[in-house]
């Protein structure tokens, strides 16, 4: 039995819909319907209704749905558990499972991994991939994942998790037709506030920069919002707004940093899991090692954020 479409199979219940499991599957529709109909010549019974744009079970599949998910769950679990041998003996009970959905932190995570190597030994962590944001709240809220590493954000104050802040990240400033005369290094609000402001679509997401654009409109910026952008004015001088963590080990002959508050609050989110112990003293690990280490991680020293 193909393990790609039995998780196929939950996925399209779970999520009550085709084109939204093919999308956090990263797979076409046609993929994964292809893969059902596979599974049901296997099964040798229909599991759902044929009814267009609907997710109907049929009552073979209703029966099997959650021996299908116990049988997902247990090979997700021995695969798991598998790895754990192969890095060492005696392995843990448990993984320490990070939810990631843009690929910077991806690769923050691997990093961190190869500098911590205690670490990742004692907690044998690993990385989980999330089709979106919303995916990485879902599997915080369920406890399908322990932490996910984040840049402050309303947005999951709004969903009542824990945010633990490590380090100040500062905002990167791009620069794009610069003119011969704009400063290197470091710049000011106020010398930023000549050029085009130009953000990525992360803009409106962390509390910092909601701030910064509210600071900039109100001293006269001139803002160009993602999709704005119109190629016959373009070619004015600009800064794309790109927050350090999403260019790491930035190469500062070219990238310019902000120097205007104290930057973004970077750290970890909680969910499910706030009060375990394992997920705490991991925690706890991290808010010692970090801030030695984010020269390394980011090509930038940066500030521990002392609560």
């Amino acid at each position: 039995m193909n393990q790609s479409a039995l998780e196929g199979f939950v996925k399209i219940v779970e999520m009550d819909s085709f084109s939204a499991a093919a999308e956090a599957l990263y797979l076409s529709q046609s993929a994964l319907s292809q893969q059902i109909r596979t599974l049901e010549g296997q099964l040798q019974f229909e599991l759902f209704q044929h009814v267009p744009r609907r997710v109907i079970l049929t009552p073979a599949g209703r029966d099997f749905y959650p021996k299908a998910k116990q049988l997902t769950a247990l090979y997700q679990e021995a695969v798991r558990h598998a790895r754990a041998v192969q890095q060492q003996e005696n392995p843990p009970e448990r993984h320490l499972v990070i939810a990631w959905s843009h690929e910077a932190m991806r690769m923050f995570g691997y990093d961190l991994f190869s500098l911590t190597n205690e670490l990742c030994l004692q907690y044998t962590s690993i990385m989980m991939q999330c089709a979106s944001r919303s995916e990485v709240w879902r599997s915080l809220k369920k406890g399908d994942a322990d932490l996910s590493f984040q840049l402050e954000s309303a947005e999951f104050y709004a969903q009542g998790f824990t945010f633990i802040p490590l380090l100040y990240v500062p905002e990167l400033c791009i620069p794009i037709h610069p003119p011969a005369d704009m400063p290197v290094g470091r710049l000011s609000l106020e010398q930023a506030l000549q050029y085009r402001w130009l953000p990525v679509k992360e803009m409106y997401q962390t509390v910092y920069e909601t701030s910064l654009l509210q600071e900039g409109l109100e001293r006269g910026v001139n803002f160009t919002p993602v999709g704005g952008i119109r190629s016959a004015s373009y070619g004015d001088p600009a800064l794309k707004m790109v927050p350090a963590v999403y260019y790491r080990r930035p190469d500062l002959s070219f990238a310019r940093v902000l120097d205007w508050g104290r930057g973004h609050r970077f750290g970890i989110v909680l969910g499910q899991k706030r009060e375990d112990p394992v997920v705490m003293a991991y925690v706890r690990a991290l808010q010692q090692l970090l801030p030695s280490l984010s020269e390394k991680l980011f090509g930038l020293k940066l500030e521990a954020v002392e609560e």
